[in-house]
């Protein structure tokens, strides 16, 4: 520390104020500096549409888009216009990380600073990652709600405990026996505001992702924590009510949904397609800015139909990203997905709103093409150009074409 920080941390310690909330960390670490690094607002408002992000885990399509060495994995990731990853899980179910950071602690609950090996491997991976994608942004998961059992030590007061004393089961789908997180200890609520500060201040990530939900006093102090400037997302799927609640503190919904079912055999749905649309338009105009409102639908990669319909949905409603990725309940690590070459598309920029049309469809205008979306329910839509087009679903070039109900197209314009 200098001798302005040095007095400032004895301000600190003399109001009985943590180092982090003063504006100071005491784990040493350094922010990573990138040379030529735009500003998140910039990357946001730069990146290329479609925009497809990953959430966790990564485009899994070996035959086409190898990982056999660090620099295709790296090159898969830069796919991507957004990232987010919480290292705990991921490297418990033994994936690999994009960035990389990973907490300076036995415990990872405990921690509040990274490890120097694992800083210096994220600013390698992230130079590499700017230099293919300059308009990437990142994201870094905080644990909440619950957290593998290695999380903390057995006996931390940070563990919800049933009257017997025993740790509450949490998630069931982790390589680990998973177990609730004493969220509303303010205690714990203090350490998750002093990771997200340690998150923003490492350089590497652009600001902090929060799973299942959210919960508002959490929500507050992560925002508190990291400062006005940071990215916050919360996984609230379609629940505009959550929305309403953090409208003032976040950036973006994570909308992760199964709008054809939580499996082909279960029809029970995780969000709808109509759900999905209105939410969508409530985010994109009562959340903070810059937005990044990310628009997700599971389904069986062969789907090709409802791959477009999300990506579609998510370029007419909104300036967002979007993915189609894995059911859940799959037996992998979730949300890896294929990539497609509808996804591959240059759109070029949006010229004004989307646009909702007499026969029930919506449209938006880029610079080199026209999407439409043509929602569940509705009837078969026919569109017609002056000028020949492209589409983008079948490669027929034409003036006429049509689009089944719970599809979308991107045309080109030739």
């Amino acid at each position: 520390m200098n001798l302005n920080q040095i007095k400032k941390s004895l301000l600190c310690a003399t109001l009985g104020m943590a180092l982090s909330a003063c504006g100071l960390t005491s784990g040493g670490n350094t922010q990573v500096q990138i040379a030529g690094k735009k500003t998140i607002e910039q990357r946001v408002a730069d990146k290329s549409y479609p925009a497809v992000f990953q959430a966790w885990n990564p485009l899994d399509m070996p035959s086409k888009y190898p990982t056999d060495t660090h620099e295709q994995f790296l090159d898969n990731a830069a796919k991507h216009s957004l990232i987010w990853e919480e290292p705990v899980s991921q490297l418990g179910f033994d994936t690999k990380l994009v960035f990389g950071l990973v907490w300076d602690h036995k415990h990872a609950g405990l921690a509040t600073s990274f490890t120097k090996e694992s800083l210096a491997e994220a600013k390698k991976n992230l130079t590499y990652l700017l230099d293919k994608n300059p308009n990437i942004v990142s994201l870094f998961e905080v644990r909440w709600r619950d957290a593998p059992g290695s999380y903390l030590p057995e006996n931390s007061e940070f563990w919800l405990r049933d009257a017997q004393g025993n740790r509450v089961q949490g998630w069931t789908g982790g390589p680990e026996p998973y177990y609730m997180l004493n969220y509303k200890n303010e205690a714990f609520q203090k350490r998750l505001g002093e990771q997200a500060k340690a998150v923003v201040e490492s350089g590497i990530y652009d600001g902090v992702m929060l799973d299942w939900s959210g919960y508002l006093p959490i929500v507050k102090i992560v925002r508190e924590y990291m400062g006005e400037d940071a990215l916050l997302t919360v996984n609230i799927h379609d629940e505009i009510d959550k929305g309403e609640k953090y409208k003032k503190y976040i950036n973006g919904a994570f909308m992760e949904c199964g709008p054809n079912g939580r499996m082909p055999d279960n029809p029970k749905k995780l969000c709808t397609w109509d759900s999905m649309a209105k939410s969508l338009k409530f985010y994109e105009e009562n959340l903070r800015s810059p937005q990044i409102n990310a628009l997700e639908a599971w389904g069986q990669r062969h789907d090709l139909q409802s791959m477009r319909a999300v990506t579609t949905l998510g370029l007419t409603h909104s300036d967002g990203y979007v993915l189609f990725a894995d059911y859940n309940p799959v037996p992998t690590p979730d949300h890896m997905h294929d990539w497609y070459s509808f996804w591959d598309v240059n759109l070029g920029d949006p010229l004004g709103q989307g646009r909702k049309l007499d026969d029930g469809a919506t449209t938006r205008s880029f610079t080199n093409a026209e999407v439409f979306y043509n929602p569940e329910g509705n009837k078969t839509i026919h569109i017609e150009f002056n000028l020949p087009h492209q589409s983008s679903a079948t490669g027929k070039v034409g003036t006429e074409f049509n689009i089944k109900p719970m599809d979308g197209d991107i045309f080109i314009k030739l």
